[in-house]
């Protein structure tokens, strides 16, 4: 799977291979949940949108797949749901695109909590979403986070020990000094990204 004809890797028409030939996708049916199982595959965290109509210009060759009609759940598209490899009505006028989208480094979110603000810190580096490891973590490490997620708190609560479930994949942070004034947590003092005892 691919993405041809957009101005950066996260934006293009979809294209497929089956045989090893490459080929594109019809628009026929084509909506958001088609995209999240495309942008998915190519490591991306979600679409932000799924166009129509050759947004990104006409493909050349094979129409592979036509109404496609995924779940969003899919892993892979040629999982979903499609008329058959080759079988189609389309034109080159209707092939599909997407826009992807990945978080930038640094991003943090809040992940198992109950309400928005209040949760596990994750941020995302080299792609991936991992934690911040508790060693030394404080008010002012907290105060960073909600001024990054745009909440204002003049004092947040500083939990550790996994106080809202233990995170999976890396830990990201560790010794983090932040003084409560910097703009997002990457900017704060720590160990270096991956660098922990935790």
């Amino acid at each position: 799977l691919r993405l041809a004809g957009g101005s950066s890797s996260k934006e293009g028409r979809v294209e497929i291979s089956f045989n090893n030939t490459w080929g594109t996708v019809c628009d026929d049916s084509w909506g958001i949940d088609d995209a999240q199982v495309v942008c998915r595959q190519l490591g991306f965290e979600r679409a932000d949108y799924a166009y129509q109509s050759a947004f990104f210009g006409q493909g050349i060759g094979s129409i592979h797949l036509d109404d496609v009609d995924c779940t969003g759940s899919e892993t892979r598209l040629d999982q979903c749901p499609h008329r058959g490899v080759g079988n189609h009505n389309c034109g080159h006028g209707e092939d599909a695109s997407v826009l992807c989208w990945n978080p930038d480094e640094g991003t943090v979110r809040l992940a198992g909590g109950s309400a928005p603000s209040e949760g596990r810190v994750e941020i995302f580096y080299n792609s991936l979403w991992g934690t911040v490891c508790d060693d030394n973590w404080d008010s002012r490490d907290a105060l960073v986070v909600c001024g990054q997620l745009g909440f204002d708190f003049a004092r947040p609560t500083a939990r550790s020990s996994a106080y809202f479930g233990q995170g999976s994949g890396p830990i990201h942070l560790d010794e983090l000094g932040c003084t409560g004034s910097e703009p997002g947590l990457a900017n704060c003092t720590h160990g270096g990204v991956g660098n922990h005892n935790c």
